[in-house]
């Protein structure tokens, strides 16, 4: 799909955002920058637009998809909306041969049918009307039947701004907000060497108040993240200002714009680690889960019970005496369970040597036998012998030298 730049925005968009005149180009800027001053409810403000496309404009069918879209959602409805649907509904058969030149012709044959149908409704509404107010008819019959420029008209728009909406002045009331004038100028105190200051820091096209939001967001930040190098202030300079922007964005009603910067700002506050979370890493003193409570118990020991004045009873002496307890059994263990096992290994040595000793033991006949003469000359006789064979090996005689 082609794209295309808007000479407002500067955007680069794909086709569909930009409407197309009759001999197929494309318009200079996007659909959304052409209509942002368009009132539905106000036909200077898109006669010219009309003119431009170079289509007839009658009253009766602009009308009737006004209608449409307020009542689809009379807060969400805007300028590009229902024009682009004219725009659509112009270059159906029955009007593609007409151009802005016709308007007068077709909207003379459309105004005589347009006042009869005026009367008509007129004379509907009031009958609709006094039912109502006779109890006759419940209100949501009664807002069906009715006109919705009349309803329009009596509409509160007392709640948020319609998103990318051009509802006509009357849109907010006034009468909610506190008056511009009661509202103390900050600026007014801000001296020539001020202005010069936060000109050459946040640069001069921003406005005096811009100027005191963005200061506000640095300090405060700077107050709560240890900010040491050139790089860091730069990048915080910039999280300012599309925070500053972003919260433009979501005054004026810009949700696309709003949701832009939003991302634009969560991303560069988590590169540059300005979250609470990466911020708690170089707080050593920063405590917030069990895990990192124990640590800091088993480094810095027990933490102390607080004294207090409140006289003691049974059951708080008895849950101090079972905190000692444990306590002790913890930074004064003695061992005693390692002291049993050593205990139950030696008595089971000592059985199994026991046991090994009771193998081996003799008759009192057989431990002690007594020797005669006669044993002690074959002992020598068998010496002698052994001594002579080793002598023969030696001489190689005997059967077991070598011939």
């Amino acid at each position: 799909m082609e794209s295309y730049t808007c000479q407002k925005c500067g955007k680069t968009m794909n086709s569909s955002n930009f409407f197309t005149y009759k001999n197929g180009e494309k318009t200079e800027m996007c659909k959304k920058c052409l209509t942002m001053h368009v009132d539905n409810y106000d036909e200077s403000t898109y006669l010219w637009l009309m003119e431009k496309m170079d289509i007839p404009y009658i009253p009766e069918e602009w009308i009737v998809l006004r209608d449409k879209a307020f009542a689809k959602d009379p807060y969400k409805m805007n300028g590009m909306s229902v024009f682009g649907k004219y725009l659509a509904k112009m270059r159906l058969i029955q009007w593609k041969n007409y151009g802005w030149a016709d308007s007068e012709v077709l909207r003379a044959k459309s105004e005589e049918r347009r006042k009869m149908a005026q009367a008509e409704m007129e004379r509907t509404e009031a009958r609709i009307k006094e039912q109502y107010e006779n109890g006759e008819i419940t209100e949501a019959h009664y807002k069906t039947m009715m006109n919705t420029e009349s309803q329009y008209k009596n509409l509160s728009f007392g709640g948020p701004s319609p998103v990318g909406a051009n509802m006509p002045a009357n849109f907010y009331n006034e009468s909610q907000f506190l008056p511009e004038e009661e509202i103390p100028d900050a600026t007014s105190e801000l001296t020539s060497e001020d202005k010069l200051y936060l000109a050459m820091k946040w640069g001069r096209l921003y406005k005096p108040d811009e100027w005191l939001a963005l200061e506000k967001n640095y300090t405060e930040m700077t107050n709560s993240f240890d900010i040491q190098d050139a790089d860091t202030i730069n990048t915080l300079m910039m999280l300012c200002k599309i925070n500053l922007k972003m919260n433009q964005a979501i005054d004026i009603g810009d949700v696309d714009g709003a949701l832009k910067f939003s991302r634009m700002y969560d991303s560069l506050r988590k590169s540059a680690k300005f979250t609470a979370a990466q911020n708690k890493e170089g707080k050593s003193d920063f405590v917030d889960s069990v895990g990192e409570l124990v640590a800091m118990c088993e480094r810095e020991g027990f933490i102390p019970r607080y004294a207090t004045d409140i006289p003691q009873d049974k059951v708080d002496i008895t849950l101090k005496d079972m905190n000692n307890y444990v306590r002790k059994l913890v930074t004064q263990d003695l061992g005693f369970g390692q002291q049993i096992e050593d205990a139950i290994k030696k008595l089971q040595i000592q059985k199994e040597r026991l046991e090994e000793d009771d193998e081996y033991t003799f008759d009192d006949d057989d431990s002690n036998p007594i020797l005669a003469d006669q044993d002690y000359e074959d002992y020598y006789d068998e010496i002698a012998s052994q001594k002579e064979k080793d002598t023969m090996i030696l001489q190689g005689e005997g059967r077991y030298g070598i011939s």
